[in-house]
């Protein structure tokens, strides 16, 4: 217990210190998100808020290395806490390149992929999955490969996109990094159970910072790259394990970016193709569309309907717990079970987003019906926190 208090508070106090100081060096550089029409804040905000958490993460871990073993054990080789943070490194550079200079989704994309790649080849790969029905799908290299890449990239970028309101990314990361903790812990796993102790602390004290009113933005460098650590600690939880590995438990920890991210991608989709027909079936033109902002994200339709950011904040992360809930109290049930839950929470999911759309819409007709003099000088509820620029 005494070696898992250290990862933790270590990172923790690190970011206490580095959150500061990287606001003033984003201050005194520029690094900063200024106000536009398409967002909330009406001041300049620092970013570069992944940076002080992934160097919160790194010199916490370098400065137990001498004095922790599992940690000093951990650091080099195959599947070590050095690949890790290599592939992890690199996403937040891809990340920082894309807040500063605005990167072209495709490019962004593919660079993703690189780096999907190079982690599968450094060992964290995916083995076999359970399907519905006892299935299940092989572990061979191919197989693994497109697995792997392609949960990295999903995962990843669900965290990206829901990343709009302040403190949301930061504090369901911290949801989930504790969750997978507690799954690599009872598999055995030395590496996720450390990086994700290390990633629960860091998080924790930027958060301090980047609850509303936030004085610093994760930014894409920040999102990206704690979306790809919590990937592959995901699936790196099970790689120890005799069972067969079983992405369904990690997709009920991850329901709530996930299923954000999988009706974002439709929703804009099927708006597209309305708005631009067969026309629009190139893939560049759909890539850009399902990547494009709009207001239909899970935290937005909460604020369109009256809620205010904290009370926001507060739903979703009762429901980010609930799922982290769920998805450990299924560890041991039968897969038949499991994906049945899992596709049950998505169909809710669904059907629960579709009402707040159409309560939301109706709301917003009704305010717009009413006489000018009778509108408040702006909106009560949506304003402080929110980011209606993020993805």
């Amino acid at each position: 217990m005494a070696t898992f208090a250290a990862i933790l508070i270590v990172p923790w106090l690190l970011a206490l210190v580095l959150t500061p100081a990287t606001i003033r060096f984003a201050r005194a550089t520029g690094n900063l998100d200024y106000p536009t029409a398409r967002k909330a804040h009406k001041a300049p905000v620092a970013m570069l808020g992944g940076v002080a958490v992934f160097a919160s993460i790194v010199l916490g871990l370098l400065a137990l290395a001498p004095f922790v073993a599992p940690v000093r054990a951990a650091l080099l080789g195959y599947e070590s806490l050095g690949a890790l943070g290599l592939g992890a490194g690199l996403m937040v550079a891809l990340g920082a390149w894309d807040d500063l200079y605005d990167m072209r989704p495709m490019h962004k994309l593919v660079g993703q992929i690189a780096i999907a790649a190079l982690t599968w080849g450094m060992g964290f790969q995916v083995g076999v999955i359970e399907l519905p029905f006892a299935f299940f799908l092989s572990s061979a290299a191919p197989v693994s490969f497109l697995v792997t890449v392609g949960w990295i990239v999903i995962v990843a970028n669900a965290f990206n996109l829901i990343d709009g309101i302040d403190g949301l990314t930061a504090g369901v990361s911290v949801i989930t990094a504790l969750t997978v903790f507690l799954l690599a812990n009872q598999n055995g796993a030395t590496v996720p159970v450390i990086a994700a102790l290390a990633l629960s602390g860091a998080l924790a004290g930027f958060l301090r910072f980047n609850l509303p009113p936030a004085r610093i933005f994760l930014g894409d460098a920040g999102a990206l790259s704690i979306g790809y650590l919590t990937a592959v600690l995901a699936l790196a939880s099970y790689q120890k394990s005799t069972a067969a590995v079983a992405l369904i438990v990690p997709l009920l920890v991850l329901g709530l970016p996930l299923l954000d991210t999988i009706l974002a991608v439709i929703r804009r989709g099927v708006s597209h193709l309305r708005t631009r027909g067969t026309e629009g079936l190139r893939p560049g033109e759909i890539l850009r569309a399902v990547t494009s902002a709009d207001r239909g994200h899970l935290h937005h339709l909460l604020l369109r309907n009256g809620l205010s950011v904290p009370e926001s904040l507060g739903v979703l992360y009762a429901i980010c717990i609930a799922l982290a809930v769920i998805g450990l109290g299924t560890r041991g049930a039968s897969s038949g079970l499991r994906w049945g839950l899992f596709f049950g929470l998505v169909g809710t999911g669904f059907a629960a987003l579709r009402a707040l759309e159409r309560r939301a819409a109706r709301r917003e007709a009704e305010t717009a019906e009413r006489p000018a003099a009778s509108e408040p000088a702006k909106p009560a509820r949506l304003a402080a926190g929110s980011r209606r620029g993020a993805d």
